[in-house]
């Protein structure tokens, strides 16, 4: 009869090739998921890494710690010329080093440093000059430990029903009833999906979830949810319903306390109840059952009425699938969530590894980091980011004893950036990451004072380049009080105490922070240019174009201020945030790649004046107690300190690196604290660090700027006579020309000091 009807053949026989073919990749599918169950023991975890070391010409070597960076990368010195993988040799004028390559495989080539007084003066690898050498990156974290010691797997039968039944009333209803993929779920996803546009809703049952877990990377695409579909049949013929439950019970990502994340629930009962899985309660069960779709977001140990509406909410699905009766959703909905008190010591740099998370959740769905073997190639430097955690721990036990004292304790954010690149190298969102992880650094929007009036001076000296201004850093210009026309109005700003200025010179309006002087500057060449300079060095919270704007009034984060500092400490070229290189699967298989984005926005001789006159903020005006402290090297900085003393600002940079400081109270009370006696103090901390043996290089001088010796109280060229004198900046072509009428020098007095001059020569030779 077929053979009668050739298209029933035709039709019959690619059924059976269809058949054939989805059965041979089921087969292939039973024994892949097989080997992989068997081999998946968790030993896997995600690891992330620092930035390389880059050395540079002009580097100082003790200033990197080089040797302590070897060490740490289990580099062993030998005597003579290093030869294998993992040495290094020095002498007084060079370094010698043989690296290791990442994966093994490829063949390194040698590094060779040549060194004079101290200082890098050449780079070669395998014998050709380079800018820049690098090493491999250091291991900075890790998200699941390889040795399981703090993992422990269980079987169902050891946990208790409650929990069983609330994960699958939460994550999967009919899981008992499918074959791995759930028809009706994947219908309803499909209709979201297509009203929204985007994978907004997924629809995978738990098996689905398994074979994404143990197999593949989490990138929301078609080809992948094939895949999965696949994998969750193949899952379903190979293994149990109770095996595949247990899987996944013991899999899942159930947030962290401290640096260490939680996975599986027997972990997750101890950690946050003190119990095992097999004795949770009903409401406790439905809470770790509710966090499973975002953890991080309900956060049991921060914010826990979201988790309390959320587990009333698997409650009353656990009610409505007739799990639990009316009395009982009464009973567990109304308990109390009780958590067990304290948490782990984390190191800080568990804000910056949040961070990381945050920035990659779209792209790879952090929220579920159980997917073993994820390498994270990030900027953070291991050395500086330990500076980072010593300064601010160290700086606040200092301060907090001069803090005017609250109920809370006081806080802090440190913020540091490579200018040269844009790379951010150490972040610090606060003293104690296991007490809140709000991170300040990046989340806490503050006003920075005068820290702020930097951006003033660029709008100034912009219009001075543009011909628009006549003013140089020498110019006078006054101090007197000023008021201005407001639509709540008038208003009349005041200098710190309320001191009254005359005439001083730009210079010293900055070194100073006169505000009545900051304000008329301000005025004349127009707010619109200030708020337009610190768009440009790349401040993007709100701002107005008002006189208060001039001084700091509008709020902004400690990331924030750190970058647009590091625009003029760059030579006024703008870096967006950069923290991350690369995402990779184990395999090495790239899942991300980023590369810094960067644009010039100030003329280079713009950022170079501004970056002038701050340096006189620690060697003469409100930063000078930074001396003291052990900043004996040039570092451009200002400090920022705003009404009631809420907030405690210093933010400094040399050409290596730019550090912002954040000090106060949370809620916003007096702290007691100026910017020199609260962030500058662990900024110092933070600078020595860096720098033990030898100071930062200068910065480059550009093309088209003078230098000439001035009276730096009245900002003419400095005479014979001047009591000080100052060597000043300028653009080319604008230093003065008029000698210091203050000071003016006769010829009569002209020919003594040339006699005494002659004299001291003549017995100087005599002596000699």
């Amino acid at each position: 009869m077929i053979r009668r009807h050739p298209f029933l053949f035709f039709f019959l026989c690619l059924a059976l090739l269809c058949a054939a073919v989805l059965g041979l990749r089921l087969g292939f599918r039973y024994v892949e998921v097989g080997r992989g169950i068997a081999g998946s023991d968790g030993s896997r975890p995600t690891i992330f890494y620092g930035r390389p070391l880059e050395i540079r010409p002009g580097d100082s070597p003790d200033n990197l710690r080089l040797g302590d960076r070897l060490n740490r990368l289990t580099y062993r010195r030998v005597s003579g010329k290093p030869t294998a993988p993992g040495t290094y040799t020095r002498d007084k004028g060079h370094i010698r080093i043989v690296p290791r390559h990442r994966n093994g495989k490829e063949k390194t080539a040698p590094v060779e440093i040549a060194l004079v007084d101290s200082r890098v003066v050449s780079c070669a690898v395998d014998g050709k000059a380079q800018e820049s050498v690098r090493l491999e990156a250091e291991e900075i974290g890790r998200l699941l430990n390889p040795k399981l010691e703090s993992r422990h797997q269980v079987t169902l039968e050891t946990v208790s029903p409650h929990l069983q039944n609330a994960v699958i009333a939460c994550e999967d209803k009919r899981f008992y009833s499918h074959p791995g993929i759930d028809v009706f779920a994947v219908g309803r996803a499909l209709g979201v999906n297509l009203r929204e546009g985007r994978f907004a809703q997924g629809g995978s049952t738990i098996t689905q979830q398994v074979a994404k877990n143990f197999f593949l990377s989490p990138r929301k695409t078609v080809a992948r949810k094939l895949n999965e579909a696949e994998l969750a049949l193949a899952l379903e013929l190979r293994y149990s319903k109770k095996q595949i439950l247990e899987m996944y019970l013991n899999k899942i990502y159930l947030g962290q306390t401290g640096v260490e994340r939680i996975y599986g629930v027997e972990d997750a009962a101890d950690a946050y109840f003190s119990k095992r899985a097999a004795d949770l309660t009903l409401p406790e069960a439905a809470l770790l059952a509710g966090i499973i779709q975002a953890p991080n977001r309900y956060l049991l140990f921060r914010n826990t009425n979201a988790a309390r509406a959320r587990r009333n909410r698997v409650l009353g699905r656990m009610r409505d699938l007739d799990m639990i009766s009316e009395e009982a959703f009464a009973q567990a909905s109304a308990a109390p969530v009780r958590l067990r008190s304290g948490e782990a010591p984390v190191h800080l740099s568990s804000y910056f590894i949040d961070y990381i998370q945050r920035i990659t959740k779209d792209e790879l769905g952090t929220e579920r980091l159980y997917h073993g073997g994820y390498r994270y190639y990030t900027t953070l430097d291991p050395v500086i980011q330990h500076a980072a955690e010593e300064a601010v721990t160290r700086g606040l036990e200092a301060i907090e004893t001069k803090a005017r004292r609250t109920r809370e304790p006081l806080q802090a954010a440190l913020v540091a950036v490579d200018p040269r690149t844009g790379e951010l190298v150490a972040l610090v969102g606060g003293r104690n990451y296991a007490q809140t992880r709000f991170n300040r650094a990046l989340d806490a929007r503050r006003q920075p004072g005068s820290a702020f009036k930097p951006f003033v001076l660029t709008a100034v000296l912009s219009s001075s380049l543009a011909g628009k201004s006549p003013l140089t850093l020498s110019s006078l210009v006054s101090g007197e009080p000023i008021t201005l026309d407001t639509p709540e109005g008038p208003w009349t700003p005041s200098n710190y105490e309320d001191k009254i200025y005359g005439e001083l010179t730009l210079r010293k309006v900055f070194e100073d922070s006169v505000n009545t002087a900051t304000v008329r500057l301000a005025y004349d060449i127009g707010f619109e240019n200030v708020l337009d300079a610190a768009r440009q060095a790349g401040i993007k919270s709100p701002l107005k174009p008002v006189g208060s704007l001039a001084l700091g009034s509008f709020e902004v984060t400690p990331l924030e201020l750190a970058y647009a500092y590091a625009t003029l400490a760059s030579g006024g070229i703008r870096c967006e945030p950069f923290s991350l290189f690369s995402v990779t699967t184990a395999e090495g298989d790239s899942l991300i790649a980023r590369s810094p984005k960067r644009q010039k926005v100030f003329d280079p001789r713009v950022a170079y004046l501004a970056g002038y006159a701050l340096q006189g903020v620690l060697e003469r005006g409100t930063a000078s107690e930074a001396r003291a402290l052990g900043i004996s090297f040039p570092v451009a900085g200002k400090t920022g300190t705003t009404n009631g003393n809420r907030d405690s600002w210093f933010v400094c940079y040399t050409p290596d690196i730019v550090c912002a400081v954040w000090v106060g109270y949370d809620a916003g009370a007096d702290t007691g604290l100026t910017g020199a006696a609260g962030a500058l103090r662990i900024s110092a901390r933070f600078l020595r660090a860096l720098y033990p043996h030898a100071g930062p290089a200068l910065p480059k001088v550009p093309e088209g700027i003078e230098k000439a010796l001035i009276d730096p109280d009245t900002g003419y060229l400095a005479t014979p006579a001047c009591p000080k004198t100052f060597s000043e900046a300028y653009l080319l072509g604008t230093a003065p020309t008029e000698t210091c009428p203050a000071h003016p020098v006769s010829p009569v007095m002209d020919a003594i000091r040339e006699r005494m001059r002659e004299a001291g020569g003549f017995f100087r030779r005599l002596f000699d």
